[in-house]
């Protein structure tokens, strides 16, 4: 009979890896509750949207969220593939 723990390990492990590498701005704006430390600026009720200065490491995404934070956000998933991978690998 298969672990169940070590079943839930498995699939939490890859389904959350797999939403990390293909969401990596949701994840952001989720952990930040929707805003950006840089975008922080404005009066309280303003949505703190930024004034479309982009900086080097947005060029051509695109979206607000810095390149290297999307890219640490995809590597965390990508390990969270492989324990889950494992994981699963220890069922059999």
């Amino acid at each position: 009979m298969t672990d169940v723990r070590t079943l839930a390990a498995a699939v939490l492990g890859v389904a959350l890896g797999i939403l990390f590498v293909a969401a990596p701005e949701t994840v952001i704006q989720v952990q930040t509750a929707g805003r950006l430390p840089q975008d922080r600026r404005g009066r309280y009720g303003e949505d703190g949207m930024s004034d479309g200065q982009d900086d080097e490491a947005n060029a051509g995404s695109g979206s607000g969220t810095p390149a290297r934070w999307r890219r640490l956000v995809q590597v965390v998933g990508v390990a969270l593939i492989l324990g889950g991978g494992y994981f699963a690998w220890t069922l059999v």
